[in-house]
């Protein structure tokens, strides 16, 4: 299923830290947030990618934070991460498309969010990966509920009636719509919301298409 397949992992020291989204045979998109310190990421050996049925080893070379990051408002939550080798893509780990700066996703757009992260508010995480449909929200009515918090760079996703949203352990994850001719785009990268699943508060996601301009800068498209 498409939507197990685009999701990987990243962990330290043996600890599951956040979800990513293979972009580039060796570029990863996820949250800036989810390091404490890129340096000691670019040594560590122990980053692990997994994919829906299974997991392998591949070191990372270098982290690079979005310049713009605001570690306070989370404004611009989003990293590159380049693997020291190409990921193996194959039935289990592929590529998602990446929006043009100008990519329109609309409020009736088949969506999805993924992750390893809890089930639930305060709850645990999970070994299986979960996927759940949500709507686009209106920028407008997701400002209603957070405010000037809320910047043009970030986006929101679920239900305003909460009960279906990203929680802990799922940051810098994707969330991915289908365009009306087949192929999936990545969204959004899974940042923050005000608990999980919480009525009034759905999730808040890194637009994609605010930072695309910067993801050229690196990437070779």
């Amino acid at each position: 299923d498409l939507h197990c397949v685009l999701l990987l992992f990243l962990q330290y020291q043996k600890q599951h830290r956040c979800g990513t989204t293979l972009i580039h045979k060796k570029w990863l998109l996820t949250a800036a947030h989810c390091f404490n310190s890129p340096t000691e990421w670019a040594v560590s050996l122990g980053s692990v990618l997994r994919s829906g049925l299974g997991a392998l080893v591949i070191p990372i070379q270098r982290v690079i934070i979005h310049p713009a990051f605001n570690g306070t408002n989370m404004d611009h939550d989003v990293a590159l991460v380049e693997l020291a080798v190409p990921a193996p893509v194959s039935y289990t780990i592929q590529l998602v498309c990446l929006p043009s700066p100008a990519h329109l996703f609309l409020e009736n757009s088949e969506c999805y969010i993924t992750g390893w992260g809890s089930m639930k508010e305060g709850g645990s995480l999970t070994n299986l990966l979960q996927k759940a449909a949500v709507n686009i929200i209106d920028q407008e009515d997701c400002q209603l509920s957070y405010g000037n918090v809320l910047t043009p760079s970030m986006m929101c996703a679920g239900f305003m009636a909460g009960g279906r949203d990203t929680c802990l352990g799922d940051s810098g994850g994707p969330l991915t719509c289908r365009h009306h001719s087949g192929p999936w785009f990545i969204a959004g990268v899974t940042s923050w919301g005000h608990g999980c699943g919480r009525t009034g508060f759905p999730g808040v996601y890194t637009r994609v298409t605010s930072v695309r301009k910067w993801i050229s800068t690196h990437l070779p498209f």
